[in-house]
C-alpha cells in the first residue's frame, strides 16, 4: 500500500504489527502497537503523518479498509460488551425474566444517547409477541397487572430517572437497569442490573463509545437465548415471579 514510500525497518514493523491485528479481526489501539513495537506513541504519530494521515486512528481506518477481507467482527466472545465478567450470566437471568413476565406489561424508558437501542428493544419485543410499550409518563404504572421495566441510561443518576422507577416499584413493577456506570442510583435502586461498557470522551480526543451498540448486541443475544430455551420446548415451564 505504501510502496511509494521510502520507510525504514521499524516504520515497517509498526505497520507490519497494525495488519497482524487486522488479520486478527481485532481493533488496536495506538498505546498497544507502541507497546508491542517498543516505541513511543509520537514515533507512530510521525509514522501516520509521514504517510499522509491527520494522526493514528486514520491510518488504522485506512490500512483497514484498503484490505481485500473486510474485518468480520465476532461477538461470540461476549465479555467485551460487559464491565465484569458476567456476560452469561446477564443473558440467561434476562432470558429468565422476559419468560417469567411474557403475559405482562413490559414497559421501556430512556435517557440520553440511547434511546434508539430502547426503540429497537421495543420493536423486538413486539415482533416476538410480549405486551410492550415505550413509557414516558407516571400514571402508566397503575395498572393491574404489572409487568417488566426496562430503564436505559449511561451514568443512572438522573433525577427524573430515580422518581420514575422509585413509582414503578411502588406499583409492582419489576425494574431492569441497563447503565454504563456500576455506581449508580440506578443500580442501586433497581431489582436487576446490567452493567454495559460505553466509552465517553472530549470531541477533541474522541474514543469510541460503544455502549448503544453493546445494548442492541446484548438483546440479540438474549433473544436467541430466549428462542431456544423457551420457543421451541414443547411443555410449559412453571415459573415463579
Amino acid at each position: 500500500m505504501y510502496n511509494d514510500i521510502n520507510l525504514t525497518d521499524l516504520e515497517n514493523n509498526i505497520l507490519n504489527r497494525i495488519n497482524y491485528y487486522i488479520n486478527e479481526n481485532k481493533r488496536v489501539n495506538i498505546e498497544t502497537i507502541a507497546k508491542d513495537c517498543f516505541v513511543s506513541k509520537g514515533t507512530i504519530v510521525k509514522l501516520a503523518k509521514k504517510l499522509g494521515f491527520s494522526g493514528y486512528s486514520e491510518m488504522f481506518y485506512v490500512t483497514l479498509a484498503s484490505r481485500k477481507n473486510s474485518l468480520s467482527v465476532d461477538f461470540s466472545n461476549m465479555n467485551g460488551i460487559f464491565k465484569d465478567n458476567s456476560s452469561e450470566n446477564y443473558v440467561n437471568e434476562l432470558c429468565n425474566l422476559l419468560w417469567c413476565y411474557r403475559d405482562s406489561k413490559i414497559y421501556l424508558d430512556s435517557l440520553g444517547i440511547c434511546d434508539s437501542a430502547r426503540d429497537y428493544y421495543l420493536q423486538k419485543l413486539l415482533i416476538f409477541g410480549f405486551n410492550a410499550f415505550n413509557s414516558y409518563h407516571f400514571e402508566a404504572f397503575h395498572v393491574p397487572n404489572p409487568g417488566l421495566y426496562l430503564f436505559f441510561s449511561y451514568s443512572g443518576n438522573n433525577s427524573t430517572i430515580i422518581d420514575k422507577v422509585k413509582v414503578a416499584i411502588n406499583n409492582g413493577f419489576h425494574v431492569i437497569a441497563l447503565t454504563a456506570n456500576e455506581n449508580s442510583l440506578l443500580k442501586n435502586l433497581a431489582n436487576y442490573t446490567v452493567v454495559v461498557s460505553g466509552n465517553r470522551s472530549e470531541r477533541e480526543n474522541y474514543q469510541p463509545n460503544l455502549f448503544t451498540a453493546n445494548l442492541i448486541i446484548l438483546f440479540e443475544l438474549v433473544l436467541s437465548e430466549y428462542s431456544k430455551k423457551y420457543l421451541k420446548m414443547e411443555e410449559n415451564i412453571d415459573c415463579k415471579k
